[in-house]
């Protein structure tokens, strides 16, 4: 036999081993750890999500889930890190509607909408607006016109393209208001303007709240809307904008996301997990310890989910001049 032949047979036989072991590497996936990065520090709402998500994933995957906490930049670094991680399905991170479809659009984050693989929405939270307990404005709509009759009102959520911050402006823009952002770099910083009295009112996801909110109903602070389709259940007594006269829904959400080229089985295989996770009756009860609603999305709906909010911002970026050229 001559030795091309040799060779072109020893691949031919490589290249059948190969094949004959994909579905097996396939089905075992995953091998070792897995990483999620968190695009912000410990202890915010997007950490405590995954620490809570991690152990019910290792039960699941059967191999150790590693957080790393990567801050900066309102997400924007950790995700930029994750868009250049190796694409081979043992890196995961922790996006949001924010940074997902309005970094992309605000300037040069380091990635865009085409750097990730979408995998599985996990939770979400409706907007909401509030003020201090000491406030004049009872109600949204005091609120709405004051700034209607002139008064010139100031607000505050957690920093320049998140999720708060964008909820508000969405809303100001839809009924013609204006009222002047005041920057924070957390939502624990804009509470803090608020109840100190720098700003009138504050833009948060519905989880701040609860928590500042006494089993009497005493409070340093008055939720006056949620953006909601109905009352939500950890505020039952808190009128959604439409009750209101505002016709507005807007929630934030959190879901993981991979670089771009994973393997289709990572995919599957941590999405499943997921979904799995969040129909666990007692996963339920720790999502109700932090006031999260379940929210799944499969990879292909979350995708389409990040275009639609997309479509939504843009607009609103562009005439505040925060979209990038």
């Amino acid at each position: 036999m001559k030795y091309l032949d040799i060779l072109k047979g020893a691949a031919v036989a490589a290249a059948v081993t190969v094949a004959g072991l994909a579905p097996a590497l396939a089905q075992d996936y995953p091998t070792g750890p897995v990483t999620i990065v968190v695009p912000f520090g410990q202890g915010g709402a997007t950490d405590q999500l995954a620490r809570m998500f991690a152990p019910a994933l290792e039960e699941r995957l059967g191999q150790p889930i590693v957080i790393v906490n990567q801050p900066g930049a309102g997400g924007a670094v950790g995700l930029a890190n994750l868009a250049v991680s190796r694409p081979d399905g043992y890196t995961f991170g922790v996006g949001s509607d924010s940074t997902l479809a309005a970094r992309p659009i605000m300037d040069s984050s380091g990635y865009t909408s085409e750097s990730f693989d979408t995998v599985a929405r996990m939770v979400s939270i409706p907007s909401g607006i509030a003020v201090a307990a000491d406030s004049p404005y009872e109600t949204l709509d005091d609120l709405v016109q004051a700034i209607r009759g002139g008064e010139n009102l100031t607000w505050s959520g957690s920093g320049i393209g998140s999720g708060p911050h964008l909820a508000m402006a969405v809303f100001l823009a839809q009924n013609d208001l204006e009222a002047t952002y005041v920057n924070s770099n957390s939502g624990q910083e804009a509470m803090v303007k608020l109840l100190s009295g720098e700003v009138d009112f504050f833009s948060g996801g519905g989880s701040n709240y609860p928590p500042m909110i006494g089993d009497d109903g005493s409070s340093d602070i008055r939720v006056l809307a949620l953006a909601a389709e109905e009352r939500w259940q950890y505020l039952p007594d808190v009128p959604t904008h439409t009750e209101e006269g505002y016709p507005y829904l807007r929630s934030q959400w959190f879901g993981l996301v991979a670089p771009a080229g994973i393997p289709q089985e990572a995919i599957d295989a941590m999405s499943a997990a997921v979904q799995e996770t969040l129909e666990d009756p007692a996963f339920q009860d720790r999502l109700d310890q932090f006031y999260f609603n379940p929210a799944y999305l499969g990879p292909q709906e979350m995708a389409a989910a990040i275009e639609e909010e997309a479509a939504a911002f843009r607009p609103i970026l562009e005439e505040a001049g925060l979209a990038a050229d």
